[in-house]
């Protein structure tokens, strides 16, 4: 048995006696709460004797013990003078106090970069946000910093985009779409400019594909366009080929048709198939485009009549546009060329023919066909510098010697027999041939012709404001290709006409001005989706409202039509082409085959962030969390320092002890993107710091850095004398802070620069970790390093203290280690010295040494070091003998404002007084609150485990 004496008043007779198997259970027990001022001793009351339990294991080593227990309730001596000695049921694990992590930017932030994302990473506009800046080595995903812009090259629809990097400069290792090198994607291209580099130049630091020569265009893409269908304008109404054409725009029928019953009066009225005379002459092939606007075929057909054709007709015309740059070497007067710009150009429609010429070669007949004003129908003319050879469909139509009547019309007058028209000739000129090539009639003349209803569906009005717009651009396209097929089972081409209307706009956004009509036909015979793009200047520059509808669109044999709007863009010829401070990409990308649109967008790229050498030097690409700091610092836009508020040199040299320490550079990296504007210099400083084991303080007006490692001595001392009385408060812990059981740190993977977790343990088997997400780390061993310091430090806490120190406190920064005198305990021997005579010090307070004991005296020396001599006791009560000399002189002088603080201390005490600062924060001029944990060089036992 054992007996427990339990004295809840050490001043008074009263206790309590029982003898039980288990102490644990017996004081659980008694008290519903530990007293907060309770100790326990072991068969006699002393400070030698004391075992309150401060970890599991004394716990433990409490239950094994046998003979008298004395639990003691102690009163509070001072105010605010307590000693938090509680012990949870006895078996109940107690919260320590945990060291901050690292600082972590505002999650408030307005719009982040996706370089700190954790997952859905891709190009954004961040309006109005923060241009990143970019320190060390991180996959960026540009920011997009103007609209994107599409159109359709060769039915391709190809995407244009300016990015920014972010702020200052770098070095690009590689880019990639995704996952895979722009390198590897066809019809890619990519430049990457310095600040201020205009991005119309090839200086570029890194560049794929084609340059870019000319400036982006500014462009304002419609919101109203979701992808409307161009829906067919024409319902069937009568199909014969007995329908024939007379002067003065009159339909009449061979066959018994009452025309009353299919249309009235007031219609609209599609022609389609009416097609007279010499018929089109089909020359597909090989074609010659020449830089005098001609188009030059040959071909072994005999056509009838080639002189007569006023109309050629071009689909697939797309030719490879090439553009050289030679630069001659002034030293070797070598020449190097290099092609500055390639891309495809397509010429396809329908052009005016002003001559047709032909010369005949044994069976081979070469047509040269010129156009007249080409340039006006397909701006790609312009690109037409030198002969080229395309592959296309070219058709001779409009031969004078025919007639075609296809077209939209307006029923003036019906009968059962006849349809008279509203201004046929008018509408369509072809009407005067009538009289001249049929005599007045075609009757006899065999067309399958079609008349439909026509009803316009107009998808609009709709405005866009673009103030500055000089064009109008309008994307659609065909997901189902665009062909008919005959009854025979074969295709040929189909096509339809898209008419588009557009006003200006006044200031008050009400249309002014006449509307401008455009016809645009599209022809082709695939199967595939394609997409085309037109084009048209603005009467004038300013906002506009635009209209579309499809209003033809071939019924006969079976086609298929379906258009959609794609986008529709107001756009200008912008003349910004430098960025200043800023690193910009310009990237052009085409979709894949089949596609109806560019994926979404995520380039990305691999890059290093050049800094200027400590602040002012050449620009280098770097890591260096030193160098980030003093850029940061002298940046006119975030720290805002001059070079005087910065103690560069030590800086470097704290660095460099992170570097010696843990053999390696790695521990003294920074990789992390700046992207919230609420981020102050300070937070900024201290997360760069934090990265690399280090914190951020100011000595005098400099800022300065200090490591955190091991530290052999203290810095300071801390007794009576330097404290404020009464406002110490030491708190021991049992157990683990929150009952953590492991750590989750969350940092940047080099692999694939996805943000991961390191785990301890390492299986992951922790049911309650503390959770730490960190900003800047990009190494696995760092990472590992810095989660083992930190579940080292939950489990080696055991004590926490906090006392309000007086002014000579500011000379402590976070992680000191310091020396703290218990003057919660009535037993403390601590002072100032009153005087040196040799190696004897007279002290301000007597002192008590006990015979057989080695004691030991620690004073504080003004080099912010404390000093610990061992000692002997004096010929006075206040005096004790150095065994050496201090390391510096002591300031005992009358007219000092401070004097030289010591502790003496029991040899087997010596380490029980070292603390190491958590957190240090002023209450008024003259003192500070200062909160610490005990000291343990086990907090830094793996730090060379994995790096």
């Amino acid at each position: 048995m054992k007996k427990v004496i339990i004295i809840r008043d050490q001043f008074a007779k009263d206790k309590t006696e029982a003898d039980v198997d288990d102490v644990c259970a017996y004081l659980a027990e008694q008290f519903d709460i530990f007293p907060e001022n309770a100790q326990i001793y072991h068969n006699q009351i002393s400070e030698q004797t004391n075992i309150t339990p401060k970890t599991e294991a004394d716990i433990e080593r409490l239950k094994q013990l046998d003979g008298t227990f004395y639990v003691v309730v102690h009163p509070a001596y001072g105010i605010g003078v307590i000693v938090f000695w509680v012990v949870m049921a006895i078996s109940v694990a107690y919260s320590v106090y945990m060291i901050a992590t690292m600082p972590k930017p505002n999650s408030q932030s307005s719009v982040g970069s996706s370089n700190n994302e954790l997952s859905n990473r891709s190009n954004k506009a961040r309006v109005k946000s923060r241009i990143p800046d970019i320190f060390g080595t991180v996959l960026s995903f540009p920011d997009l910093i103007a609209e994107v812009y599409t159109y359709y090259e060769n039915g391709i629809e190809i995407e244009e985009c300016l990015m920014a990097i972010g702020r200052g400069y770098y070095d690009v290792h590689e880019c990639k779409d995704g996952d895979t090198a722009i390198e590897g994607i066809e019809g890619a291209s990519i430049s990457v400019y310095d600040p201020n580099v205009s991005i119309t130049s090839n200086t570029t630091i890194y560049r794929t594909g084609t340059a870019f020569t000319s400036a982006p265009r500014a462009v304002r893409q419609s919101d109203a366009i979701n992808g409307q269908s161009l829906v067919k304008p024409n319902d069937l109404s009568l199909e014969s080929s007995s329908l024939y054409f007379m002067t003065g725009g009159v339909i009449r029928s061979t066959a018994n048709v009452n025309f009353t019953s299919y249309f009235k009066v007031g219609d609209g009225i599609a022609i389609t198939g009416a097609t007279f005379g010499v018929s089109n002459a089909s020359l597909s092939g090989s074609a010659v485009l020449t830089p005098a606007m001609q188009v030059i075929v040959e071909s072994t057909e005999d056509v009838e009549a080639f002189d007569a054709y006023k109309g050629l007709l071009l689909n697939g015309a797309s030719f490879e546009y090439i553009v050289e740059e030679t630069t001659i070497d002034p030293e070797t007067e070598e020449s190097t060329t290099v092609v500055v710009e390639r891309s495809f150009r397509d010429v396809s429609g329908q052009y005016e023919v002003s001559s047709v010429t032909r010369t005949q070669n044994g069976l081979t007949y070469t047509y040269i066909i010129q156009l007249q004003n080409p340039k006006q129908v397909n701006y790609n003319w312009n690109y037409v510098v030198e002969n080229q050879t395309v592959s296309a469909g070219v058709t001779l139509n409009l031969n004078a010697n025919s007639m075609v009547l296809d077209d939209l019309y307006s029923v003036s007058a019906i009968s059962s027999t006849q349809i008279t028209l509203a201004n046929a000739a008018t509408v369509n000129p072809e009407w005067l041939k009538i009289p001249t090539l049929f005599n007045g009639s075609t009757q006899g003349k065999t067309a399958n012709v079609d008349l439909d209803i026509v009803a316009d569906k107009w998808v609009g009005w709709f405005n866009l404001d673009f103030e500055k717009a000089t064009q109008a651009v309008f994307n659609v396209y065909a997901p189902q290709g665009m062909y008919a097929t005959t009854d025979s089972g074969n295709e040929r081409q189909a096509g339809c006409t898209i008419t588009i209307q557009y006003q200006m706009l006044d200031e008050n956004k009400n249309p002014v001005g006449e509307i401008v009509t455009r016809a645009w036909e599209i022809w082709a015979q695939t199967k595939s989706s394609f997409g085309r793009t037109a084009r048209y200047n603005l009467p004038s520059t300013g906002s506009f409202r635009f209209r579309l509808a499809k209003t033809y669109a071939k019924e006969n044999n079976r086609p298929v039509t379906e258009v959609k709007i794609k986008s529709v863009y107001a756009t200008y010829a912008s003349s910004k082409i430098r960025y200043p401070d800023v690193t910009v990409l310009r990237l052009k990308t085409v979709a894949t085959d089949g596609a109806l649109s560019v994926k979404e967008r995520k380039l990305n790229c691999l890059l290093t962030r050049k800094l200027k050498a400590d602040g002012t030097g050449a620009l280098v690409a770097t890591r260096d969390a030193g160098q980030a700091l003093i850029n940061i610092a002298l940046d006119q836009y975030i720290g805002r320092r001059s070079s005087t508020e910065l103690d560069i040199a030590q800086i470097k040299s704290e660095i460099q002890k992170v570097k010696d320490y843990f053999g390696s550079s790695v521990a003294a990296e920074f990789n992390y993107t700046f992207d919230d504007d609420n981020l102050s210099f300070e937070e900024m400083a201290g997360m760069v710091a934090s990265a690399c084991f280090c914190e951020t303080y100011r000595y005098g007006n400099k800022l300065r850095w200090e490591f955190e490692g091991p530290q052999d001595n203290s810095v300071l001392l801390f007794n009576h004398r330097n404290k404020v009385p009464g406002s110490e408060k030491r708190t021991y812990s049992i157990g683990i802070d929150k009952d953590y059981d492991g750590i989750e740190l969350e940092y940047t993977s080099p692999d694939d620069d996805l943000k991961t977790t390191y785990a301890i343990p390492e299986d992951g088997s922790a049911r309650n970790p503390l959770k730490i997400t960190t900003s800047g780390i990009r190494n696995h061993a760092v990472a590992k390093t810095r989660a083992w310091r930190e579940w080292n430090k939950l489990q080696y806490q055991y004590l926490s203290c906090e006392f309000d120190a007086l002014d000579e406190s500011n000379l402590l920064i976070r992680n000191d280690r310091i020396l703290v005198a218990d003057n919660t305990s009535l037993k403390t021997q601590d002072g100032e010295i009153e005087s040196v005579d040799g190696l004897t010090l007279t002290l301000s307070q007597d002192v008590e040494m006990q015979t057989g004991v080695t004691y030991y005296i620690y004073v504080q020396i003004e080099n912010a070091t404390v000093d610990m001599i061992q000692c002997l006791p004096g010929e006075l009560m206040n005096q004790v003998i150095l065994s050496r000399a201090p390391l510096q002189k002591l300031v005992y002088e009358e007219d000092r404002y401070i004097k030289t603080t010591y502790q003496l201390v029991k040899s087997q005490e010596v380490d029980k007084q070292a603390f190491l600062l958590t957190e240090a924060s002023p209450n008024d001029e003259m003192t500070n609150k200062l909160t610490c944990i005990n000291y343990d060089p086990r907090y830094y036992e793996k730090d060379h485990t994995y790096i």
